[in-house]
């Protein structure tokens, strides 16, 4: 659909709306770190989101009534507004964006913090330019909503692939449990009964499950560690059997059982059991060990003495036919992982990767890889199925980019269709030998699982091929511009995490989220991390020994690592660093603390005068910021 400025963003009334929530521009008075140009309140009935939805239905009435039509008659009318929320927030942050960036020029002002060169500064605030690439834009918004329609209609389904060994036709996106349920059930009156749930919650759950499998999202993945999560997924999918909506042999379920020093073999086979019977199925297609994180975790799967090897307990149960496959999960560092797969015990593995890094295990490696990178040919090379963990969330934060990210992917993609494509089409644009399989969207509400099938439906596609390429030369482009070649190759050499630091630093990690910084300006996803990095280091008690101090914190293991210690002196950590990277090492160690921590008051900035006074007054350049939310309400277990 070519329309021009002219037809779109001239529509006085529609411009007046979606411009009505930006209040502070970055040229004010200096706001402080929790400052931000484009935020949504995520309660659901909050005027934001009345305001947004009537951005939302001015944009479809003239460029795509027909979803317009769509949403009116689908029987979910939730979620119906859920997406016009979404597609309002979109529109809003596109336009907006693209006005703030000129109005900068105009003030005869430029990016905080050097983001752009002079070159990109021009090109980017160039009315007409701008103009263009704000129209293009939405032309692609326009198109995600055309085929969000044909979505909701029915019909298409998203894409299989073989998944290693298992020979299971799985599809190439996951439903991820860990966002739906009711509760965590750490803390307070846990959910453990029918009669505990609230209807609202069950209802939002049992839409999602139809949703998921009405896309052909068959493949639905949840855990004992997940709360009230397998007890509500047992009763929707009891009602939807019984509804004949779907048959159990269509479906593929997985879920994960955590381990602990003192379980017995049998124990941990009671515990499969009771996991199977709140699930309310016969058999598991899969079944992971989750968190499988540490050395210690490799013993007590392996080597578990007279309480027996915990993995045995699986091995039985799937000699009986209650569990077909066998897998792991793991937040831990890439030595670990590498360990585990080469047991050539497991049929497949979950684990971090993605285009912004491999989460735990980033900064992890030496000359030839970094991450997990190894571990995914690894993994190949014994046929194993590959899932990757959480990239939209620990991938990035990519539902609620920063303007930098969408500037790097807009107008093609989408940040989270780029961070999606990236691996569906790892094998071919990075290694022949690290095929990627299926990634996981964990689904607070039906609508998450749109963007994530819309890309997988597009992955098969020449455009959704030849877009990605673009954007990749793009961010290729701007890694290169903002980090230079050779610290792109080399950034993670002699770099410890922690579990090669006497003080459990978690080095590579910190170094890794300077880079994501510079590059996407992911700040608010630099500081989810970096806020587990401080607290693991309030924990830690230099008195005690290592290994002392990572089994007593019951989390340190699925969040690993130590932060930034501004009194202490890190030569003897970066003794195997090259020599040129050590003072870039602990500059980025510094920016990342002064940036990310709640109070890095104590950090001098090795910095330019310029830099020093912006950190100084905590100015989150526009770019950082966050763009757009795509969470119209919080989820359940976080209420």
């Amino acid at each position: 659909m070519n329309r021009s400025k002219s037809l779109i963003l001239s529509e006085a009334a529609f411009f007046d709306v979606a411009a009505s929530s930006l209040t502070d521009h970055e040229h004010t008075a200096p706001k402080r770190l929790e400052k931000k140009f484009s935020s949504f309140d995520l309660t659901e009935k909050s005027d934001d989101n009345d305001k947004i939805v009537e951005v939302a239905k001015s944009f479809l009435a003239k460029t795509c009534p027909n979803l317009l039509t769509v949403l009116a008659s689908h029987p979910d009318k939730k979620s119906s507004r859920d997406r016009l929320v979404k597609i309002g927030r979109n529109a809003n942050a596109t336009l907006r964006y693209g006005e703030e960036v000129v109005a900068r020029k105009k003030r005869g002002e430029s990016a905080l913090m050097g983001i752009w060169s002079a070159d990109e500064e021009e090109e980017l605030a160039n009315e007409t330019d701008r103009q263009m690439k704000t129209d293009d834009s939405l032309k692609h918004l326009v198109k995600e909503c055309e085929d969000l329609a044909e979505l909701l209609e029915g019909g298409k389904k998203v894409p299989t692939v073989r998944f290693g060994r298992t020979n299971l036709q799985m599809p190439i996106v996951t439903l991820g449990c860990m966002r739906f349920q009711q509760s965590w059930n750490r803390g307070g009156k846990p959910v453990v009964s029918a009669d505990q749930l609230e209807k609202e919650c069950q209802d939002n759950l049992v839409d999602i499950i139809r949703h998921a499998i009405s896309c052909g999202v068959n493949h639905i993945e949840t855990a004992l560690g997940y709360g009230s999560s397998e007890l509500q997924i047992g009763l929707a999918l009891k009602q939807l059997l019984n509804e004949g909506f779907c048959k159990r042999e269509d479906l593929i379920i997985q879920t994960k059982g955590f381990i602990s020093s003192s379980m017995t073999k049998s124990d941990y086979k009671s515990q499969i059991i009771m996991q199977m019977e709140k699930l309310g199925v016969s058999y598991l297609d899969l079944f992971s060990v989750h968190g499988f994180n540490t050395d210690d975790h490799y013993d007590w799967v392996f080597n578990h003495g007279v309480k027996g090897n915990l993995i045995d307990a699986a091995r039985e149960l799937r000699e009986e036919g209650k569990i077909r496959w066998i897998g792991f999960s793991t937040h831990g560092p890439s030595h670990v992982i590498k360990r585990a797969i080469e047991s050539n015990s497991f049929d497949y593995v979950n684990l971090h990767y993605h285009f912004a890094g491999s989460y735990t295990a980033s900064g992890d490696g030496d000359e030839t890889f970094e991450g997990n990178l190894d571990n995914i040919r690894l993994a190949h090379k014994h046929d194993m199925g590959v899932f990757i963990i959480s990239p939209y969330d620990k991938g990035g934060r990519v539902y609620a980019p920063s303007h930098l990210t969408r500037e790097l992917t807009l107008p093609d993609l989408e940040p989270m269709e780029y961070a999606s494509l990236w691996l569906w089409y790892h094998d071919k644009h990075l290694d022949a030998n690290a095929p990627i399989h299926t990634i996981v969207c964990g689904a607070a509400r039906p609508s998450d699982l749109d963007q994530p099938c819309l890309a997988a439906l597009r992955s098969v596609t020449e455009e959704g091929k030849e877009d990605f390429d673009v954007v990749s030369r793009r961010i290729k482009a701007r890694k290169e511009s903002v980090l230079g070649k050779d610290w792109l190759k080399s950034w993670h050499v002699g770099l410890p995490n922690y579990s090669h630091s006497d003080r459990g630093s978690q080095i590579g990690n910190m170094v890794w989220l300077y880079n994501v910084i510079k590059v996407y300006g992911m700040l608010d996803f630099a500081k989810d991390r970096y806020n587990t990095l401080t607290g693991n280091a309030q924990r830690w008690d230099h008195n005690k020994s290592w290994k002392e101090n990572v089994t007593s914190n019951p989390g340190f293991n699925w969040m690993p690592g130590c932060a930034y210690d501004p009194s202490f002196d890190y030569s003897s950590e970066l003794k195997n660093v090259p020599e040129k990277n050590v003072q870039l090492v602990l500059k980025a160690m510094q920016f990342v603390h002064e940036w990310c921590a709640q109070d890095g008051s104590d950090v001098v900035m090795e910095a330019g005068a310029d830099e020093k006074k912006e950190c100084d007054a905590k100015i989150i350049p526009l770019e950082w910021q966050c763009a757009y939310d795509m969470r119209p309400w919080t989820a359940f277990p976080e209420r």
